[in-house]
């Protein structure tokens, strides 16, 4: 499947790779959605609302089960990696100039943040995913 978000309609969305069964997965609630993620095989998305309040979501693929992990500290998170083998959600903040890391990410909980890197050159809005 293709999952995407859609800031111009404020969706998230999927589709089978040969576009059938198109389907709207989130619709309320959000902003300015960006960046999204998957971890397949616990079956959950995570993805960036840029928006009035800037946070950071998850639910499952199916859309169900909606939360917030983050809503404090951010501008305009961007991007967004998933180390699943460590067990860590990592974004790029455009506005803040960051690049940050939760753990316990698979378990759609945030038990602590932590800032990696800060450099005026994230402020072109580009986040390249790494693994430590």
């Amino acid at each position: 499947n293709l999952y995407w978000t859609d800031t111009g309609t404020d969706r998230i969305e999927v589709t089978r790779l040969n576009g059938t069964s198109r389907k709207i997965l989130v619709s309320e609630s959000l902003d300015e959605p960006r960046a999204i993620v998957l971890n397949p095989v616990m079956g959950y998305m995570y993805w960036t609302d840029w928006g009035e309040s800037p946070k950071i979501e998850c639910a499952y693929l199916d859309g169900s089960e909606r939360r917030v992990l983050v809503n404090t500290s951010l501008g305009w998170p961007n991007g967004l990696a998933l180390d699943i083998e460590k067990d860590k959600l990592y974004w790029g903040d455009a506005k803040t100039d960051k690049i940050e890391v939760s753990n316990r990410a698979i378990l759609r909980y945030i038990l602590r943040k932590q800032v990696l890197f800060s450099c005026a050159a994230l402020s072109l809005g580009y986040f390249y995913p790494f693994f430590e």
